[in-house]
């Protein structure tokens, strides 16, 4: 596909399948989906879709740098995401069990390494209010037999920190963790 003719987006809303074809959003204040073209130019078509979205009450803020976005996301679906999948819990109880208190920190330093070596001007995203009570899409999937993004959110960062020299102890367990996970009920067979 031509470059032209892609649209970088990320998207923030926290939902869950509760039925065949039935999707239930848990948090549609913190709804946001932000886009932008890929060498961050203005142009009518990310207006376009923008105002679309709005329409349809779906926050999309100016994204002046999407690929900084798209870092961001990544760096809590490497890590929280992740952690949230080997231990069966939403984000919320990630986020509020004790046990896992130093755990979480540690995760989102390493994560921001990584992000950081590829991607030197990406900040973590720090979203306002209480961590929504959902189960993220990669724990939905494991716990419904669908496939998982685990080249997505475990292989390919790990690569990246490889690639850069860094050590990741924390997320290669976790990735470690996940992978067997995933393999262990037949999601995944890379």
């Amino acid at each position: 596909m031509a470059r032209q003719r892609i649209i970088g987006g990320v998207i923030f809303s926290a939902n869950e399948v509760i039925a065949p074809g039935i999707v239930m959003n848990l948090s549609p204040e913190r709804n946001m989906l932000l886009a932008g073209e890929c060498d961050d130019r203005a142009s009518a078509r990310i207006e376009g879709v923008r105002a679309v979205l709005n329409e349809a009450s779906i926050q999309s803020p100016v994204t002046p740098r999407i690929r900084e976005a798209i870092w961001s996301k990544l760096l809590t679906n490497m890590s929280m995401s992740v952690l949230c999948l080997v231990t069966g819990q939403t984000a919320k109880a990630v986020r509020e069990d004790p046990a896992l208190g130093d755990i979480v920190p540690r995760l989102l330093d390493e994560a921001n390494s990584v992000s950081q070596s590829c991607f030197p001007e990406v900040k973590r995203v720090t979203r306002s209010g209480p961590a929504p009570d959902h189960k993220p899409s990669l724990l939905q999937d494991y716990e419904r037999g669908r496939a998982m993004e685990i080249d997505a959110l475990v292989r390919a960062p790990a690569a990246f920190a490889r690639a850069a020299g860094l050590s990741t102890p924390m997320l290669d367990m976790l990735a470690a963790l996940a992978i067997r996970q995933a393999r262990d009920k037949g999601l995944y067979q890379g």
